[in-house]
């Protein structure tokens, strides 16, 4: 009897002494979306921000630009950093509205970003995905709004719109072939 006794007095001091040193209370600091870590030795929750629109659209300008600069592989990177950004918008803030068109757009938005990332090296791929890709972010645009003036660009070549940060026709369906093929359609402020 004193050794069942003896042996739960141990077992109740080290789980007590186990709990005391996983007890600290560790507080959601948010951080970068790409930056995103599980620490297996840790009982950390993983930190997440939450991204907005703007970056969003950020993340979209960067790729479009890859685009016209005819670097599959610069693209790639883009569209997995928009898909990123896509993954962890905001939605706690938006009106019901936005929130239904965030939910009506945003699956198909990933999937485009991805297959963009997921081809480097075959440019005419991720510009078929960009240009469905095109037509989700200006519907994220046009609901959430932006930080700053973007431009809606259309190609009737392509017959397919983009968004660009500059007034300057910079044509990410076509690259160094027809750069300038294209015409300001609208402009959408701040």
């Amino acid at each position: 009897m004193r050794k069942i006794f003896f042996g739960a007095a141990i077992l109740a001091s080290l789980f007590t002494a186990c709990n005391n040193s996983t007890d600290k209370k560790t507080e959601t600091q948010p951080v970068n979306a790409d930056s995103v870590q599980s620490d297996s030795k840790s009982n950390e929750v993983p930190k997440v921000q939450m991204v907005s629109a703007k970056d969003v659209v950020a993340g979209y300008i960067q790729l479009k630009n890859a685009l016209a600069s005819d670097n599959s592989e610069a693209a790639a990177t883009a569209g997995n950093d928009l898909n990123k950004a896509l993954q962890f918008m905001d939605s706690s803030a938006m009106s019901k509205d936005q929130l239904q068109i965030f939910t009506d757009v945003a699956d198909d938005a990933k999937e485009h970003a991805e297959h963009i990332g997921a081809n480097a090296g075959n440019i005419k791929h991720q510009r078929e995905h960009f240009q469905e890709l095109s037509k989700d972010v200006y519907d994220l645009v046009k609901a959430f709004g932006t930080n700053q003036v973007v431009y809606k660009d259309y190609c009737p070549m392509a017959k397919a719109i983009w968004l660009s940060e500059t007034k300057e026709i910079r044509n990410p369906y076509y690259g160094s072939k027809m750069s300038t093929c294209g015409q300001l359609q609208e402009t959408i402020a701040k």
